[in-house]
């Protein structure tokens, strides 16, 4: 295809989306309605690992674990012998087991045989890429993968194959299985009905997976363009497979993590009904909207944002390059926020609205974004540093968020801002998801929250909107959009936006706001700023809690010892009656399809809800 083709298809396929996403969601929910899980249990998942895991590859156990941690999932650890212990007697010792991709590759013929047993009795399995592909001597299995009845379709066909049993192709899905999967609109685009997976920089992301045969037993979920299956739930005996044919561990490791957290969520909410923690204080999704101030340009622009009203909303998270210059030292170009007295006076008046100021890289924007690199720590510090002063400055205490100019983001940079307590900074790895702890060059951050930015297929700004000539009504469409799959998935996530390039389509953010305003309204959305979901983010990951059974009941305790406040459990409503609240606070709230349970500010809560009676069969 042409380059111009390319470009006229792909505009096509963005404009697509935001049209049909928020019909296919309804008609997605219609169906879950109907939908009971394979059995329903209420212990917790087992991440299977090797008996043997080297050390290297513990990062890929922890990745799950964090993510699982981050979805409001409970997923335990355990050896494949461990695993196989706990069920000597016959019992199903979890509700469902993840076979992960790339370190655990090599399994005995005889577990191969355990797992088969454990999904006939009833149990749930996610059988992810590669896992399992080499026997115990260390060969691919003949024709197949072992695990190709389990899967539904043949696959890892290695003798027919060669080193041409995995290729790069494109993915793709029908749009509501994106919804399903918590993927944002502009994180896939739209052609022929179904949605092609996207990313910053490419409007079609190509990923390693292996071929497949030709049929597929069970329901496909999403494809490669040769009808290789890359997604599909098959039930066997009585229970269910989820077959991911994506490295997802291998991805999520390179700053690439949406699918694996888009699939922990569906295998324990679509295909095991199990009752979750939500991401967001009270389950009530939103957007973080992150300005970076960067030249002496932006401060009219951000003039002309005030007079419009659209500062009124927020809290917004505000990011601002300090020094006098932007392009080289001397240029005169930047805001010199040290003696701008007038444009102190502004950030000091949305400060005191609630909004949050933090740095936009460090003091010189161009030059700091083109000359940072992995070695010049020593070089590059001070320019933080300047920064960060010049901020702490204007707030009256230390930054708590940061941005990187042209999104250049050594991991120095990230263990300095961890090391000076900042507690966010926006991040262009991870693109579609919601605040996560980064992993990457083999390495997880400390403590601090990285927040993906979206983007509209593979553009980020308005500027790149405008330069490519895209109608300021597709962008306007976008963005309401994004705001319409906050509401109906309660998620959060961040976009961001120049000054100047946000008054080159005033109507798609006056149209942003007015959505945002319409759902608020309705309880449905909320502005966030990175700060204080991140103190969120940071509190919830301390929270203790369990899920037990109790005569046909499910039972949740939960502690912590700051407070539970705003921590919101969430059970489809299909399988679980009205939940009660047995010890502590909280209130019930029936959302749509689901039953939420908001803590207050105690530090110890027990919720119990009966199953309904279908569900346990």
């Amino acid at each position: 295809m042409s380059a111009a083709g390319r470009s006229k298809w792909n505009k096509a396929g963005l404009a697509l989306l935001v049209i049909t996403i928020v019909g296919a969601a309804a008609v997605w929910v219609e169906r879950i309605r109907e939908v009971a899980p394979a059995r329903w249990s209420s212990d917790a998942i087992a991440l299977i690992l090797p008996d043997n895991l080297p050390e290297a590859n513990r990062l890929y156990a922890s990745a799950w674990l964090d993510a699982a941690s981050e979805e409001g999932v409970r997923l335990e650890a355990v050896t494949a012998s461990e695993f196989a212990r706990r069920g000597l007697q016959g019992e199903r010792p979890f509700a469902g087991a993840i076979l992960p991709d790339t370190i655990h590759r090599q399994i005995s013929t005889a577990f191969v045989n355990q797992i088969s047993r454990f999904v006939e009795h009833g149990g749930a399995l996610m059988l992810v890429g590669d896992a399992g592909v080499l026997d115990e001597n260390g060969y691919y299995a003949e024709p197949a993968s072992r695990f190709s009845t389990l899967a539904g379709t043949p696959y890892a066909l290695y003798s027919k194959l060669h080193d041409k049993m995995s290729f790069n192709p494109t993915i793709s899905g029908s749009p509501q299985m994106m919804q399903a999967l918590n993927l944002p609109p502009g994180r896939w685009i739209e052609s022929g009905g179904q949605a092609v997976v996207s990313g910053y920089g490419e409007d079609t992301l190509r990923y390693p997976v292996l071929h497949t045969g030709d049929t597929y037993a069970g329901t496909i979920r999403m494809q490669a363009q040769d009808k290789t299956v890359i997604a599909g739930e098959h039930p066997f005996g009585k229970g269910q497979v989820l077959f991911v044919n994506l490295p997802l561990g291998y991805l999520k490791l390179r700053t690439d993590g949406i699918l694996m957290h888009g699939f922990l969520h569906y295998f324990a909410n679509r295909i095991m009904g199990q009752p979750q923690l939500s991401a967001a204080p009270e389950a009530i999704g939103g957007l973080v909207l992150n300005w970076h101030c960067d030249a002496k340009i932006c401060i009219p622009a951000m003039e002309q944002l005030i007079k419009a009203g659209v500062f009124k909303r927020g809290p917004f998270s505000i990011h601002v390059t300090a020094g006098p210059d932007q392009r080289e030292f001397g240029d005169g170009l930047g805001v010199d926020l040290n003696n701008n007295k007038a444009f102190q006076e502004t950030l000091r008046t949305l400060l005191a609205q609630g909004n949050e100021i933090g740095s936009h890289g460090g003091w010189i924007h161009d030059w700091f974004g083109k000359h940072l690199s992995d070695s010049n720590e020593a070089q590059m510090t001070t320019y933080l540093e300047q920064n960060a002063d010049a901020i702490k400055r204007l707030i009256g205490h230390d930054q708590t968020e940061y941005s990187a100019p042209t999104g250049n983001q050594p991991v120095w940079v990230t263990d300095w801002l961890d090391a000076q307590h900042v507690d966010a900074y926006y991040f262009t790895g991870n693109i579609g998801q919601g605040p996560t702890h980064t992993y990457r060059d083999g390495r997880r951050d400390g403590h601090i929250w990285s927040f993906p930015v979206q983007t509209y297929g593979h553009i980020s700004t308005i500027e790149e909107a405008y330069t490519e000539h895209l109608p300021e009504s597709e962008i306007s469409n976008w963005l309401t959009s994004l705001v319409k799959f906050t509401e109906n998935t309660g998620q959060i996530r961040l976009i961001y936006f120049h000054p100047p390039g946000a008054v080159l389509y005033p109507d798609a953010i006056n149209q942003l706001m007015l959505a945002a305003d319409a759902a608020a309204k309705e309880g449905r959305f909320r502005w966030r700023t990175m700060t204080d979901l991140a103190h969120f983010m940071s509190r919830r990951e301390q929270t203790v809690w369990n899920i037990s059974n109790d005569n046909e009941s499910v039972v949740i305790d939960a502690a912590n010892a700051a407070s539970l406040n705003q921590l919101t459990w969430l059970f489809p409503i299909a399988l679980y009656s009205e939940p009660r609240v047995n010890a502590g606070q909280a209130k019930v709230e029936q959302r749509g399809d689901t039953w939420a349970v908001i803590a207050a500010d105690v530090k110890q809560l027990r919720i119990s809800t009966p199953l309904i009676k279908k569900a346990l069969h």
